[in-house]
């Protein structure tokens, strides 16, 4: 892959980024992104991303470094989607995500499918209501397979967006599943950010 796209800075940065924690602590530095997206590269330029752009480029840096990594879709009911990076590491999965919670975040590569590996977001992918929201986990979408425009070009995180929504997805849940909303605690410790006008359960409030 031809990362010439990116400036001695951007590479140097990217160079010290060897490891997926490295990664995952550079990713948790972004502020969240509210506005247009933004391919890798202006990730890097204006220090911000959500989680489809710090998954993406979380999928750059490790594909720098001769990690295997690819997208996850984490699709969810009453929500916003989550997109997140997974890499593997002696033949177990792990994760990189930017994410508004807590628990959506880091995993060490412990988890021998990707599937072991979604499920350890179910209990912390839930909305501002509290509702458990993750029904579904998408095949792995394999952003080394579309060259290297993706690493500048804003507007391909549109038709990633598009494209990762449209592949086949796995149920995780059978759809008449119901589970018990998260506590108020929880809510309390795990939500990072809270949008402008963003409408709360009463009982997180």
């Amino acid at each position: 892959m031809d990362f010439s796209c990116f400036s001695k800075q951007q590479l140097l940065v990217i160079k010290k980024l060897d490891t997926p924690l490295k990664v995952q602590q550079f990713v948790d530095s972004l502020e969240y992104n509210t506005g247009e997206r933004l391919s890798p590269r202006s990730v890097l330029r204006f220090h911000k991303g959500d989680c489809l752009e710090g998954a993406a480029l979380a999928c750059a840096v490790l594909l720098y470094h001769k990690y295997q990594a690819f997208l996850l879709d984490l699709r969810a009911v009453r929500d916003e989607d989550h997109v997140i990076c997974v890499y593997k590491k002696k033949n177990l999965y792990g994760a990189i995500a930017k994410s508004k919670f807590l628990g959506l975040g880091y995993r060490n590569a412990a988890y021998r499918t990707t599937r072991e590996l979604v499920m350890s977001y179910f209990e912390h992918c839930y909305n501002f209501f509290g509702e458990l929201t993750l029904r579904e986990y998408s095949v792995p979408y394999r952003l080394n397979k579309l060259g290297s425009a993706w690493f500048y070009r804003d507007e391909d995180m549109w038709i990633i967006e598009e494209k990762i929504d449209k592949i086949k997805h796995l149920k995780v849940v059978p759809d008449s599943h119901s589970a018990d909303r998260v506590s108020k605690l929880k809510f309390s410790k795990e939500v990072l950010v809270l949008p402008k006008g963003t409408r709360v359960g009463k009982n997180y409030k």
